[in-house]
């Protein structure tokens, strides 16, 4: 099962799409039957049902998810531009500092980018033209953590300025194109270079994860 995180479609793309592909073969089938024909042609239309919502859907994530790098590229062009998705936890913090929460659902249903510049970690999410929050850049301010992601509990990286800074970053990195996502293999480079932009040894925050 893909850890594509998100609302159901984002957290599991196959699943919905195989659901709707069997509706619609059952539908089909049902018609043939009615209309008489052979039996096969339902299933052929049925496996092009879910090729194509795939497609419809990773298309829409993507695009999506690109837009939002882009504008932050566009209003901090200095900074390293990364598409991430925010742990569950986030939702309360961003309720704790006074943010529009809205946009950082528990559900991890939105898309999130970090604005990596010298000396500070900038969170953006939804449409705003200005980061939700940040944080300070310091030496030991990134940890391996397991945050829960939707209904998905995963590994994500702790951005902070102290173990007790409660205006934390807690996000997952996510691949570009999005539908990379699907594969351990392309979540895990996705992670080293979010730590590595970071300015951190990947080998060192992730161990036997890098």
């Amino acid at each position: 099962m893909s850890e594509q995180v998100g609302s159901r479609i984002r957290r599991s793309p196959l699943l919905w799409v195989v659901v709707v592909a069997l509706g619609l073969a059952a539908a089909v089938r049902l018609a043939g039957q009615l209309v008489g024909g052979g039996t096969a042609w339902p299933f052929v239309i049925g496996i092009g049902g879910v090729l194509v919502i795939l497609v419809v859907i990773y298309a829409g994530l993507n695009a999506t998810a690109r837009a939002l790098v882009q504008r932050v590229a566009a209003q901090r062009p200095d900074a390293t531009v990364v598409l991430t998705v925010p742990a569950t936890s986030m939702a309360e913090t961003a309720a704790r500092l006074g943010v529009d929460h809205g946009v950082i659902r528990p559900d991890g249903s939105r898309y999130s980018a970090l604005a990596i510049l010298p000396d500070r970690v900038e969170l953006w999410a939804g449409k705003a033209q200005e980061p939700r929050w940040w944080v300070a850049r310091t030496r030991g301010g990134v940890t391996l953590v397991q945050a829960q992601i939707g209904q998905v509990a995963t590994d994500a990286l702790r951005i902070a300025a102290s173990d007790t800074d409660e205006q934390e970053i807690v996000v997952r990195a996510v691949p570009l194109p999005v539908w990379l996502d699907v594969r351990h293999k392309h979540r895990q480079m996705a992670m080293e270079q979010l730590v590595r932009d970071l300015g951190q040894d990947p080998a060192r925050i992730l161990g036997s994860a890098a």
